[in-house]
């Protein structure tokens, strides 16, 4: 898939409303073409996909580094059992990488839905009509996979994220966070999937870093750390990265508690370097 596929995709996914994204004044800028783009659809995702973490990433994910890309499990042939029958072969395993893989079909089912129905209104606006006509297509067909997933399939999400998380698989961490309250969890386990948030984000995966962004504030990430992992993530993804960020901080989905200050800019530019750096010491491109 092109970066202009994934970037239409992601900003499709988005709601596209105007805004400031938090730029260091040396800071790269955004790509106009996306923004233009962005700038033309009047879309609104339902509220349950937009600040959920979990069904929010299933559309917005962007093509992370090779040398970052989570373990995968091997890729079945779905056929018209759809997603459920292997998903819950994944939940009676013990394979890290397949639970990853289940967790993803569940999230993708549940934004599904609300996908298709953005990319047909922005059809319907005229932009990009055969590249949408396409991505319908295969919603529909995805819609197919999903038609065996089961509330009782939806539920496992947590207990397949976690499992996955304890293997290492990156991004999980964050797939765990967006499917849990943190209030309803054990102190320790509170601290584990915290920990894990940010061992994955000062990794460097893409994925991660961009995962640690839209975990809710419930979990403790400072915005400081926040700011670092933006500035991290901006930096690592190019134009399209940052032209997303800026449409999700523009939608609140990505959110701050308060305007950062030029100390705390200071901080996380700092902060963000440092894992970019780790990411070029470790000889990775």
């Amino acid at each position: 898939m092109t970066a202009t596929r994934w970037t239409l995709i992601a900003l499709v996914a988005c709601a596209a409303a105007s805004g400031v994204l938090y730029v260091w004044p040396d800071a790269k800028p955004a790509d106009p073409g996306p923004a233009a783009v962005a700038a033309a659809l009047p879309l609104n995702l339902p509220p349950a996909v937009a600040t959920s973490v979990a069904a929010a990433r299933a559309p917005l994910r962007t093509p992370a580094p090779a040398h970052a890309a989570a373990p995968a499990a091997s890729v079945p042939r779905i056929g018209s059992e759809g997603y459920g029958a292997h998903i819950e072969r994944a939940q009676a395993s013990n394979d890290a990488a397949a639970a990853w893989e289940a967790v993803q079909w569940l999230q993708q089912c549940a934004s599904n839905e609300a996908r298709r129905q953005s990319f047909e209104l922005v059809r319907n606006q005229g932009i990009s009509p055969d590249m949408m006509t396409q991505l319908m297509q295969e919603a529909d067909a995805e819609g197919r996979r999903c038609q065996t997933v089961t509330a009782r399939h939806q539920a496992m999400l947590p207990e397949l994220a976690l499992r996955a998380m304890r293997g290492g698989v990156p991004q999980a961490a964050a797939g765990y966070a967006g499917s849990v309250d943190p209030a309803g969890i054990p102190p320790a386990l509170r601290q584990e999937v915290v920990d894990s948030l940010r061992r994955d984000a000062y990794a460097g995966h893409a994925g991660s870093l961009f995962g640690a962004l839209l975990t809710p504030d419930a979990w403790g990430l400072t915005d400081t750390e926040r700011l670092g992992y933006l500035y991290a993530y901006g930096e690592m993804t190019g134009p399209q990265g940052q032209a997303m960020a800026k449409q999700l901080i523009a939608a609140h989905t990505i959110r701050f508690k308060a305007e950062p200050t030029p100390q705390q800019m200071a901080a996380a530019k700092i902060a963000g370097q440092q894992i970019i750096d780790r990411v070029r010491a470790s000889g990775q491109p």
